[in-house]
């Protein structure tokens, strides 16, 4: 599941744990949301399109790191995305 909106889940934790316990992939707003951000983003920046699309191509890369996370640890996508998404910023803060 692809989540295209905020909130898709009503329960988080719960519906995210019910979904992985059923074999189903869940890909949190957040992350399947990002190519139309970085788009924005771009627009406003005045950025070229292909400039744009080379940032698209970390989105795959940045899938896998979640979906192995989520596998290693043993905790949903949802989780792995969340703790991923810490850990990046308190590495940016510290800059």
């Amino acid at each position: 599941i692809a989540g295209a909106a905020n909130n898709q889940l009503e329960d988080e934790n719960n519906h995210a744990n019910q979904l992985k316990e059923k074999g189903i992939i869940f890909g949190p707003g957040f992350l399947t949301k990002t190519g139309g951000l970085i788009n924005v983003y771009s627009e406003i920046k005045g950025f070229s399109r292909k400039k744009a699309l080379e940032k698209t191509k970390n989105i795959y890369n940045i899938t896998l790191e979640i979906l192995n996370k989520s596998e290693e640890d043993g905790t949903t996508t949802n989780q792995a995305a969340i703790s991923i998404a810490e850990q990046r910023l308190e590495n940016y803060s510290k800059r």
